[in-house]
């Protein structure tokens, strides 16, 4: 089932052209860095999300979590090219989401939205070091072929925060 996405904070694409990669391998190459980075109370798991409406075909999407910090990343061939995209976005969080049943948890939940310096910190790390670990996979799966990124390739755009 599929998180809801309160808010896309970033977003990251890249096609290369006539090449050929396998989904898992990117995955699983992408997995074993992040777990070698040792980033603290991340989650790591593959999700089945829907190409379309209730009964499209399913795509398998790489998920790394922290809290209420979500990367989701697609891997995928398209015609003779290959895709790379990464979605970065906040969840509402369980706690949040019962607070709102009642009015007293509207108010709370304005509190909990306000995040201290440090809070905004680690968030930035998150999303800076998640992306570096999946630019340094690419790196790693496109080496061999004589491919890299160019830095203006590898940067990644705001969302509509």
């Amino acid at each position: 089932m599929p998180l809801p996405i309160s808010q896309v904070l970033a977003q990251w694409a890249h096609a290369f052209p006539f090449f050929s990669l396998s989904s898992n391998e990117f995955y699983s190459t992408a997995e074993q860095i992040i777990k070698e980075h040792e980033f603290p109370k991340i989650k790591i798991s593959r999700v089945n999300n829907k190409e379309g409406g209730l009964l499209s075909a399913s795509r398998e999407y790489l998920r790394i979590k922290h809290r209420e910090l979500v990367y989701e990343v697609c891997a995928m061939p398209f015609g003779k090219d290959f895709c790379i995209s990464s979605w970065f976005y906040e969840t509402e969080g369980r706690i949040k989401q019962l607070l709102r049943t009642t009015k007293i948890g509207d108010f709370l939940v304005s509190f909990i939205k306000k995040k201290t310096f440090y809070q905004a910190d680690k968030d930035a790390m998150f999303k800076s070091c998640v992306h570096n670990a999946l630019m340094e996979a690419i790196d790693k799966m496109t080496e061999a072929k004589g491919y890299r990124l160019s830095e203006q390739e590898r940067k990644i755009t705001a969302g509509n925060k």
